[in-house]
């Protein structure tokens, strides 16, 4: 693309690439005009030439070419078309037009050059320079005919050129020579003129969209200045009586009005300035940024940016600004952009005292979202953040901390938003020293307290000198006592100025106090709740658990002594002394056994839970107590053909420990494998010694196993897997919770590990001060170390 106005394409501005667009749209338009015809000009063309000239093949393939030719030139008139009714809706971007018409025109070229192929007669000179004349008159009149657009222009006679080239080139006589050798300057030449004729074109249509653009600017300009002359007339006939009108309003006005200039420094201030205790001769000349705190200056910078910057005329702001005797009060500030006023030059400020309004607004607000925190259930620090948060809004420039009283009637930091982290660690400090003392007895007794020299010495070199590093003068505390009237907390308002509250600040205060001590003592109430409903329901589900499995294991046994006892009482079977009745008795008297068995097991479980369970410590021979669980447990096992191994080292030492314990413990951890372990199964009983000299016993065995999730739960007291399992293999569910407490209270430690549909292993592990060795034992383990 040429250049415009000595500036480069890709530095072009938005109406250059317009007009580019243009000239690039109007040479295309021109091209496609000019090719209007093409579609039926050469299907015509090719036609005579295919019936005129001889051709070494057959007709069949002449047609053939001949129809590649309609076929192609057919669907150029429909891309024609589709371009036209583009047109006709706006002007479309000409480049990718440009780029489908070239590839067009080359695959047209290329199936136009099949004349030479199939034309060609080496015989015949007449008949090749005719067709080489043909193609040379083509590339002529396509240069002037496409010249406007440099890829459609070498789409349509590069082809052609390089195809009359390489004929003459390949025919080889001195005549075909010289016209080939004869056509590449030619070509040349004739892209030069098709360069110089695109070129002046572009030129011309460049200077007549100029034009055009100026003739609208110079319509544009005038109305512009038409329209400013007659706003500048109005302006002028009303500004006398306007400035009567602003003068009439802004002297009588309630709100404060400061005209400033371009860079913020005060040109007028209104009577009303004195209500802020700022007398308005002295605001002349000074900056209205001096007014305000450095990080409310960085807001209004901010906003003259922005109204200044995006061309709006106006902006308001609320903040809080120090007063004349110290304390923060809030205004709401108007700031409106008259830079464009040349009577004035700069902002107009409106200034409203808004403070009892956002003090009203803060309070609600603040104790809203504690009252709301508290009907959530958040937690005490979070509602007593809460409530500092509040009262920092409402108090602008303060910061409030809000402490607690603890078990040791001391206090600590519950909620301090503002305060840096170390703060937690000089209350301490501080209260640690003064709890005695005036300020920490009256603080106990409920009575509020005004500071207003915290950084005077005599409080201390430490707090003084935090306090000045804080920029903190002045203390306001007020306890929060309970509903009885003792002391639970209290809240601390600390102030940059030295100033004592009016009437509001303290009634907000002891509101403030008083909406803490609710907090507290209701959270603090919720906690006493929650653990006695917690301990009640764990009580309640105990009970329920106990009583679901002792009417089972109890109504059972008491069911066949009543049962049995009454046929025989009635001699349904014949008069005492049958043979039947024998069995009876021996039913009667294990079902006996069986109730005195789960009624043991509840009165040792009751005993070691209340901590009466006494172990009577003697030195036994474990290995005895171990055959004799087996030999106890082997009517039952061999009645399920079980088979039940003892795995013992060749030397066992003797164990100081309560041998009906140790007894106890096998029993149960032997019957419960016996229990859940199906018939043929295995028990295993296996005794090792660990690498610290520790007695580990083991019972596994190839039961049912117990899930991974249900563990903790068969080691409660009447904890089972599920009712299912214990109604199928019967049991309290007190074995174990019984195992694992006589072990610890022999310092041992009690595990189990199972896996379902596998098995389950039980592992008790006792100190080494429990094993008694004999010398000969003690010898063979030192050798064996």
């Amino acid at each position: 693309m040429t250049q415009a106005a000595g500036k480069p394409v890709d530095a072009a501005t938005p109406c250059e690439e317009s007009r580019a667009h243009l000239i690039r749209f109007e040479l295309y338009s021109a091209i496609m005009h000019a090719y209007r015809g093409l579609p039926l000009f050469f299907p015509v063309v090719s036609g005579a030439l295919a019936l005129t000239l001889r051709s070494p093949y057959p007709g069949w393939v002449i047609a053939l070419w001949w129809l590649a030719i309609v076929a192609i030139h057919t669907e150029y008139f429909f891309f024609q078309n589709r371009f036209y009714a583009a047109s006709r809706n706006g002007q479309p971007d000409a480049r990718p037009w440009i780029k489908a018409t070239a590839i067009r025109y080359w695959v047209m070229n290329v199936v136009w050059l099949g004349l030479i192929p199939l034309f060609w007669n080496g015989s015949g000179d007449v008949q090749n320079f005719a067709l080489l004349m043909i193609f040379v008159v083509h590339v002529v009149m396509a240069s002037q005919t496409a010249h406007q657009i440099v890829a459609v222009l070498i789409a349509v006679t590069l082809p052609i050129m390089m195809a009359v080239v390489g004929m003459c080139l390949v025919q080889g006589q001195p005549v075909y020579l010289a016209i080939g050798i004869g056509c590449i300057p030619t070509y040349i030449y004739l892209l030069r003129i098709a360069h110089h004729q695109r070129k002046a074109t572009t030129e011309t249509l460049d200077l007549r969209l100029r034009n055009i653009e100026l003739i609208r600017d110079l319509g544009q300009a005038r109305d512009t200045s038409e329209t400013a002359r007659q706003q500048a007339e109005e302006a002028n006939a009303q500004l006398k009586r306007r400035e009567h009108h602003f003068r009439a309003l802004v002297e009588n006005a309630f709100d404060v009005v400061l005209v400033t200039d371009d860079k913020a420094i005060i040109q007028y201030a209104s009577p009303a300035a004195s209500k802020l205790g700022l007398p308005p001769e002295s605001l002349i000349g000074r900056s209205c940024l001096d007014l305000v705190s450095p990080e409310e200056r960085h807001r209004l910078i901010d906003a003259a940016s922005t109204i200044t910057g995006d061309g709006s005329r106006m902006t308001t702001h609320e903040f809080a600004v120090p007063s004349h005797d110290g304390q923060m009060i809030w205004i709401e500030s108007t700031l409106t952009n008259l830079l464009d006023d040349e009577n004035v030059r700069g902002f107009v400020v409106n200034i409203r005292n808004i403070t009892e309004r956002k003090r009203a607004e803060a309070e609600q607000r603040g104790q809203f979202q504690v009252l709301q925190a508290l009907a959530t259930g958040e937690a005490l620090t979070e509602v007593m953040m809460r409530i500092a948060l509040a009262a920092e809004e409402t108090n602008p420039g303060a910061r409030v901390a809000v402490f607690l009283l603890d078990a040791d009637r001391e206090f600590i930091t519950c909620a301090a938003p503002s305060l840096p982290d170390d703060f937690h660690d000089l209350v301490t400090t501080f209260w640690r020293v003064q709890k005695n003392e005036a300020f920490g007895t009256a603080a106990l007794a409920g009575t509020p307290a005004v500071v207003t020299d915290l950084q005077d010495r005599r409080h201390g070199h430490k707090i003084a000198s935090y306090m000045e590093r804080q920029g903190l003068h002045t203390l306001w505390f007020q306890p929060t006592a309970g509903h009885d009237g003792r002391v639970i907390g209290a809240v601390a308002l600390y102030l940059p100025s030295q100033r004592t509250p009016d009437a509001w600040e303290w009634d907000y205060l002891l509101g403030m106090a008083h909406l803490a001590s609710i907090a507290i003592e209701r959270r603090r109430s919720e906690e006493h709740l929650r653990c006695a409903t917690e301990a009640a329901e764990l009580a309640n589900r105990a009970k329920t658990k106990f009583l679901a499995n002792m009417s089972h294991e109890l109504r059972t046994p008491l069911n066949a002594i009543i049962g049995f006892s009454e046929i025989m009482k009635q001699e349904m079977f014949g008069p005492i002394g049958s043979e039947r009745y024998i069995e009876y008795t021996k039913d009667i008297h294990d079902s006996g056994r069986h109730l005195l068995s789960v009624i043991d097991d509840i009165l040792d479980i009751s005993k070691i839970e209340a901590g009466r369970y006494a172990i009577e410590e003697d030195e036994i021979d474990f290995t005895a107590v171990l055959h004799w669980s087996v030999e106890m447990m082997r009517a039952r096992t061999s009645e399920k053909s079980q088979a039940v191994t003892l795995n013992l080292p060749a030397d066992m030492p003797a164990l100081r420990a309560d041998q009906r314990a140790m007894r106890q413990i096998m029993l149960n951890l032997l019957s419960n494998a016996e229990k859940f372990t199906p018939d043929g199964g295995a028990i295993t009983i296996s005794v090792s010694f660990t690498s610290t000299g520790e007695l580990s016993l083991s019972v596994s065995d190839t039961g049912i196993g117990i899930p991974a999730n249900k563990l903790h739960e068969v080691l409660e007291p009447f904890g089972q897997v599920d009712d299912a399992t214990s109604r199928q293999h019967g049991g309290t569910g007190l074995g174990l919770p019984i195992t694992e407490s006589l072990i610890e209270m022999h310092g041992g430690e009690f595990r189990l590990e199972s896996e379902l549909g596998i098995g389950t292993n039980a592992t008790m592990i006792l100190p080494s001060w429990r094993l008694v060795w004999n010398e000969r034992m003690e010898k063979a383990a030192t050798q064996g170390a």
